[in-house]
């Protein structure tokens, strides 16, 4: 696969604006990006591995300067990691096998979806439930979101910051923190699954994970001043836009 120079230069400044939004929301925004990264005319095997690639080191970002605003509490986070996962990296390593008709059609349900929740949800700031159901919905949702966003190369963060807010009555910004902490653990084991196909370019890896790194770092220290309904509800949007361009190609 080879790009043109104008490609890799379009890709760099797309993705740190990208990571800098994800920064404020805490959520690593592969969501926008994996379709800008396909429209660009990358397959969408690759595009999908490398996305992920951005999603683990973007979030790595993000993630200190939440841990330093007391953003991530650990109890909550890890219930949810190991098989979020597991579910992860199953999904990954079975994408490997999909056709291309049926892994842009996954991509644009998650958008839809996404989109959808993201415009729609209601964010009350409530106290974090911990009885065995709240739990069980941990699972589910982590285990869920997980393995779909494993197979189309997401950390799926805009379904499940909504999911923490919605079943956990957490606020958006703790929500936000445990994201990115699961974000990280979940794009390395969705990661592996996807390296068993083999396919890199590493000036696009380049070109995508480092300005999501600068992004996601700065957005994340200027959480605290950002409008978090706004910047949902035009997420929102961005992602039902994308979902009708993705459309068009798939047919």
């Amino acid at each position: 696969m080879e790009l043109s120079i104008y490609i890799y230069i379009t890709l760099f400044i797309l993705c740190s604006l990208i990571g800098f939004f994800g920064g404020l929301l805490g959520i690593a925004l592969g969501a926008v990006r994996l379709p800008i990264i396909i429209f660009l005319g990358v397959e969408p095997i690759i595009a999908a591995s490398t996305n992920l690639l951005a999603v683990i080191f973007g979030s790595t970002a993000g993630l200190f300067p939440a841990i330093k605003q007391k953003r991530v509490p650990i109890k909550s986070s890890i219930n949810i990691a190991i098989p979020s996962m597991i579910a992860a990296f199953l999904g990954g390593y079975f994408a490997v096998n999909m056709s291309e008709f049926f892994l842009l059609l996954i991509i644009i349900i998650c958008l839809i979806i996404s989109g959808t929740v993201m415009i729609f949800y209601k964010a009350e700031a409530k106290a974090i439930t911990n009885d065995k159901k709240s739990r069980f919905k941990e699972l589910l949702v982590g285990v869920l979101v997980s393995y779909f966003g494993g197979i189309v190369g997401l950390a799926l963060g805009v379904l499940r910051v909504p999911a923490l807010v919605y079943f956990l009555r957490m606020n958006i910004k703790t929500a936000g923190g445990i994201n990115l902490f699961l974000s990280v653990l979940v794009g390395v084991s969705a990661y592996l699954g996807h390296s068993f196909s083999g396919k890199f370019d590493y000036i696009l890896v380049f070109c995508v994970v480092c300005p999501t790194i600068i992004g996601m770092y700065f957005g994340s220290k200027f959480v605290q001043i950002a409008n978090q309904e706004q910047l949902r509800i035009l997420l929102g949007v961005i992602l039902i836009l994308l979902s009708l361009f993705m459309t068009l190609r798939l047919l």
